[in-house]
């Protein structure tokens, strides 16, 4: 039976495992959950834009990791993708927890990471098939 994970060829790292990689993105994506019910004073939002930057690199991170884990394309490219209603998702319950107003930039940057997220993954995966095709 044909594995949806790809296990030997996603990075030649040391931490190149599978399970490992899979377990830091549920780890990153409770951690996201997390912070989405905080509230924060607003000098947090305003200090060089923190907050947002913190969007952006989480939610890079969470699109990235599926395209270099996940061996089936429209799979990863799926559950990269499904992070963008996520952010979403998040922001709005933030909102309703924590009564504050709406951050469109916040949106913006979820958005953006996961478009970074999705496009460095693509890079790797599109790097590892032609250094795949080289060595055969």
């Amino acid at each position: 039976m044909k594995t949806m994970f790809l296990k030997d060829n996603i990075l030649k790292s040391e931490w190149n495992n599978y399970q490992t990689l899979l377990g830091y993105w549920i780890l990153l994506l409770f951690m996201v959950l997390a912070g989405s019910f905080m509230p924060f004073l607003s000098i947090v939002h305003y200090f060089f834009f923190v907050d947002t930057v913190a969007h952006l690199i989480l939610f890079s991170i969470l699109a990235f990791i599926p395209m270099i884990l996940m061996q089936n394309r429209k799979a990863a490219l799926l559950i990269s993708l499904a992070m963008t209603p996520v952010g979403y998702l998040l922001e709005w319950l933030h909102i309703v927890v924590t009564d504050e107003s709406l951050s469109a930039v916040n949106l913006f940057a979820n958005n953006a990471g996961v478009f970074a997220g999705m496009t460095a993954g693509f890079i790797v995966r599109l790097k590892n098939h032609y250094s795949q095709e080289e060595n055969r």
